[in-house]
């Protein structure tokens, strides 16, 4: 009987909280600067830097991303959304390379919140990933949110020459559908 009330409170106190939590991801508010300019190691495999138009260098910033646009995937290996949102990751990607304009226009990356190399490796095999994820074992990427990061959280940024990431769209959450999500991407970017 005690056990009963118990969860009866917890789902209750939960209810409470979760216009709270909605709220909170509605406000996510990321520093362009900042983001701009942490530095990730680079990736190993070459074909990733191909793909980012990166320098040769042990690191690079989101900055340096060599296309107008870069759609940032905030995701953790263990993040159960993360991995059931996965194959329509990789569908978006998919559609933006059929899409001449956008292939080299806009590039995806994956961060791996929390993640080591090893962890985001095993999440890119696992899950077929075909576009660059990066490690983020300690974090720095949360140093740019106005809060506690949740995964999966979506960052679009417009890129300039000057190093500077103007952020034009974010979203904590699933994504439901690849190609409405392309749809409402496009319609920001105009």
């Amino acid at each position: 009987m005690k056990s009963a009330y118990a969860i009866g409170m917890i789902f209750i106190v939960l209810i409470a909280l979760v216009p709270k939590l909605v709220k909170g991801s509605e406000q996510l508010k990321v520093n362009s600067d900042t983001l701009a300019s942490l530095k990730f190691d680079a990736p190993e495999s070459l074909a990733d830097r191909k793909y980012l138009k990166l320098h040769d260098g042990p690191n690079f910033r989101l900055a340096e991303v060599g296309a107008k646009y870069v759609i940032i995937e905030i995701f953790s290996m263990y993040c159960p959304i993360c991995q059931r949102d996965a194959p329509v990751i990789n569908q978006l990607h998919d559609l933006m390379l059929k899409i001449p304009t956008l292939k080299d226009n806009v590039k995806m990356v994956g961060i791996g919140a929390g993640n080591t190399p090893y962890e985001v490796s095993v999440f890119r095999k696992k899950f077929n990933v075909s576009f660059p994820l990066i490690a983020d074992d300690n974090f720095a990427v949360q140093k740019a949110l106005s809060q506690n990061i949740r995964t999966p959280t979506f960052i679009v940024g417009k890129l300039s020459g000057a190093g500077k990431v103007e952020i034009i769209f974010t979203r904590v959450g699933a994504i439901k559908d690849a190609g409405e999500f392309l749809k409402e991407l496009l319609a920001m970017s105009k």
